[in-house]
């Protein structure tokens, strides 16, 4: 009977509920009219707003209808997706305003000279960076709407006083998926507000990511992907005052607005008078949201800090970043600890404090011009003369990557024009620049050279996502702190590598390993099946050009014995060379000046890899986008992406190596990890990543130890439910040590590895291991002190030789956030060379 009444209550719970179609008078306020000639987005898109998911290319269409109307506005379009579709900003202000956008553009600049430009107000509104977290996106029709077609004295007002930018969709193809999701899945005739419905459990890799999976708002800074890039460009050409970055949460939560908790959340690089505007800023929208009887709450979450984020970069530019986090419906409307979640009330809520952002900025407005006329003064004195000094004498395509990135934030780089020597590293002319610490925008450049790592134990819990931000430790180069660099000549672009043409060799060419565009360059000529083999030792080779000394990993490439033509071969490399931006050596001898002679036995063959990567299920589809992102974007070639639930139907012997990705891997029985190891033991190479490799240790296909507490060691701990959040670090940056003669450090210069890690289990030393955690391992970040005496000395990378393959376990993620170059090489060592590596 007990059960009957339960079935019966869950079937009146999750009802399936008509939804009430929400007309303005929902939306906006009634003392707001508006101009008949202007369509509103029902009238537009065939739909009343919050009925349906509105697609990224409706909400194109429709900026495109308003602005060919209004002579309040200008079209822009910034960029496009991996996808091709268009980044759209329509930008708002009063006729006069756009007549003189350009010049208004242009007094800009003086900004970041420390001025005071006599312009209005630059505000960015920013919506949907997670594509699944939509509601803003369909706000931001309605704020174009208001814009455009509102009449009165209050919106001309804020149309001559502010410049308002509207960024609809940050993330367009993650929108365009989950939409497409959504709005295939919703009932028709009466909406089903289970959370459990198909409706609201998105399938795998969902809309929150781009078109690889990545998450865009850890993208700020790094500017791996074409949407960031376009946007920081756009956000450097007008410094805006501030910058509104709205977004989704979990159905049982409210609404969130800053400011976050202080403690553990306020940045040293950033004035307090950007923590105050906040604070000033919070009135309004608390007004907004109980002049609708929504309720909301601050303070309690959140991280303020991470420079990687819509709401906190502004904080590291001059600006205000405003983080608003809205209770999602996911969907049209879900059942909630709080009762009914409709998707028209997401979207009032983001709207109202959308027009509260407005009223705020135009309230502080002399204070906005006082915070970014404060924060772009220049250093004097000996803070002044302070600069980082990074360079690397081999590797020019890392280099000058990072190179780039600064200047795309518009910051100061100098060319060092002296040979330079800090903590006993050697900065040499040519090959190193210097970027002052004190300039204009010191705090960016702050955080990117970061190095804090004394937060207390009390406030661990508050870190939010991490707690170790530095950009240059990502980078693995060289870098050193200085007050007496002598700057040369600024530079505004990278430059661009001169290399020598070419010249056809009969005998043989050479590749340096330890330029990173090496690795793309090495995958194109076996995607061209040409023949390939790699140093295991150093040596000398002369030739016409003078005497050029190679590491280990170097490449040689034989023209007999090809399968094509010494002329085809020329071309290929020639073509190669050129795209990769890389030095080839043509030789005509094997007998070297110095090492081994290219006939040695220390040069082995690269073997073709077929590379498969999980994906799907319970697989992070974050880190699983990274690897598809490398081989995609970087490598350019082929990797095979096999669903979980389709692995047990793939004949594995098709290829030679196998990356599985933090995730569940509960779905391989007994007889499919029995199919594995076999692989493995004839030649296979299984590559774990983070999580994954844990995973590795239980399953019996490692023989590593996890250490399960400073004075023991077990093997094949198991994960106890409910264990994930002891589990997780805030990401911290660690120093590690690998064995630069290991195959997997092929290309690296030095010994001292820094990783990123999230996660909190840790491997024993071995006689497997290839790569250790220092004993002062910590670099930037956070790591409690119990959990610091475990990581000592533990293992970083293993391999683990069966037979004729290997298992190659990763404890970190190598390619965190499509940043980390000095583990990517790692990662792609493996790939590269994982059927011959050993321990050693």
């Amino acid at each position: 009977m007990k059960q009957i009444i339960l079935i019966v209550a869950l079937l009146l719970f999750f009802s399936e509920a008509p939804l009430r179609a929400e007309g303005l008078d929902y939306y906006f306020s009634p003392h707001i009219t508006f101009d008949s000639a202007i369509p509103t987005p029902e009238e537009f898109l065939g739909y009343p707003i919050g009925s349906r998911i509105s697609e990224h290319s409706r909400i194109n269409a429709y900026y495109e209808r308003l602005n060919e109307l209004s002579d309040r506005t200008t079209l822009l379009e910034i960029g496009r997706t991996h996808e091709n579709r268009k980044l759209y900003v329509l930008v708002a202000s009063s006729p006069e305003n756009i007549r003189n956008f350009d010049r208004y553009r242009a007094s800009r600049e003086g900004a970041r000279k420390g001025e005071r430009p006599d312009t209005p107000l630059i505000i960015f509104l920013g919506n949907a960076v997670h594509g699944n977290e939509s509601s803003s996106a369909d706000a931001a029709l309605l704020t174009a709407y208001y814009f455009t077609a509102a009449r009165g004295n209050e919106v001309e007002r804020q149309l001559e006083e502010g410049i308002w930018f509207i960024d609809p969709v940050r993330n367009p193809d993650g929108l365009e998926r989950f939409a497409s999701w959504i709005n295939a899945n919703v009932s028709l005739n009466g909406h089903n507000t289970s959370p459990y419905d198909r409706e609201h459990t998105e399938g795998w890799p969902r809309g929150r990511g781009n078109h690889y999976w990545f998450d865009l708002n850890r993208d700020w800074v790094n500017l791996v992907h074409p949407e960031s890039r376009a946007r920081v460009a756009l956000y450097q050409k007008w410094l805006p005052h501030v910058q509104a970055d709205h977004h989704e949460m979990g159905t049982n939560s409210s609404f969130f607005f800053e400011p976050t908790d202080p403690e553990g959340n306020e940045s040293r690089f950033v004035p307090q008078s950007n923590y105050k505007l906040n604070r000033l800023f919070a009135d309004y929208y608390a007004k907004a949201l109980d002049r609708i009887g929504s309720f909301y709450y601050t303070k309690e979450s959140y991280d303020n800090k991470n420079p990687n984020f819509g709401s906190t970069y502004p904080d590291y530019n001059g600006g205000v970043g405003i983080l608003f986090e809205q209770g999602s419906s996911r969907g049209i409307q879900q059942e909630s600890e709080n009762g009914l979640v409709t998707y028209p009330f997401t979207i009032r809520n983001q709207l109202v404090t959308t027009l509260a952002t407005v009223e705020a900025a135009l309230a502080n407005r002399e204070a906005l011009f006082d915070l970014q006329q404060e924060f772009f003064q220049p250093a004097t004195g000996r803070e002044a003369a302070r600069a980082y000094v990074v360079g690397d004498s081999h590797d020019r395509s890392r280099l000058n990557k990072f190179i780039g990135l600064l200047l795309a934030h518009r910051l100061e780089v100098y060319e060092n024009n002296a040979d330079l020597v800090i903590d006993s590293l050697l900065y040499e002319r040519g090959k190193s620049y210097i970027i002052p610490a004190g300039q204009a925008n010191s705090a960016l450049v702050g955080i990117i050279f970061d190095n804090k790592k004394d937060y207390a134990d009390e406030i661990a819990d508050k870190l939010g996502y991490g707690a170790g931000f530095s950009v240059v430790f990502s980078t693995g180069l060289s870098y050193g702190e200085t007050s007496s660099a002598r700057r040369g000549n600024r530079i505004t672009e990278v430059p661009d590598p001169t290399l020598p043409t070419l010249q056809e060799s009969p005998y043989a060419y050479l590749v340096d390993y330890r330029n990173s565009g090496s690795q793309s360059l090495l995958f194109t000529l076996l995607e061209n099946n040409i023949l390939i083999k790699t140093a295991s030792k150093p040596f000398s080779v002369k030739t016409e050009a003078g005497e050029h000394d190679f590491s280990y990993g170097s490449l040689l490439i034989p023209v007999s014995n090809q399968p094509i033509s010494s002329r085809e071969l020329h071309e290929i490399l020639r073509k190669a060379g050129e795209q990769a931006k890389v030095e080839i050596i043509p030789v005509t001898t094997g007998l070297n000046v110095r090492g081994v002679d290219l006939g040695s036995s220390a040069f082995s063959m690269v073997e073709k890899p077929k590379v498969l990567v999980v994906t799907g299920g319970d697989i992070s589809s974050t880190e699983a986008g990274e690897v598809w992102h490398l081989f995609d974007q970087q490598l350019r070639y082929p990797l095979t992406r096999i669903d979980s639930d389709n692995l047990a139907r793939v004949p594995l012997h098709e290829f030679n190596r196998i990356i599985f990705v933090s995730g569940n891997y509960d779905f391989l029985g007994e007889r499919q990890l029995e199919e594995l190891n076999y692989w493995i033991r004839n030649g296979g190479t299984l590559i774990t990543v983070n999580r994954a490799s844990r995973w590795a240790v239980n399953a019996k296909l490692s023989s590593e130890k996890i250490v399960n507490s400073v004075d023991s060691i077990t093997s094949g701990e198991k994960r106890q439910p409910g264990s994930r959040l002891r589990e997780q670090l805030p990401t911290s940056v660690f120093q590690t040590r690998i064995d630069l003669e290991h195959p997997l450090a092929f290309g690296l210069t030095s010994p001292h590895l820094p990783v990123a890690r999230e996660n909190r289990f840790f491997l024993a030393h071995s006689e497997n291991s290839v790569s250790l955690y220092s004993d002062d391992p910590l670099l930037n970040g956070y790591i409690p002190g119990e959990q610091l005496e475990k990581i000592k000395g533990s293992t970083s990378i293993s391999v683990n030789r069966s037979d004729r393959g290997n298992v190659i376990l990763f404890v970190e993620d190598p390619l965190f956030r499509g940043i980390w170059d000095a583990t990517t090489r790692t990662f792609v060592n493996a790939v590269l060379f994982g059927n011959s590596v050993s321990n050693r």
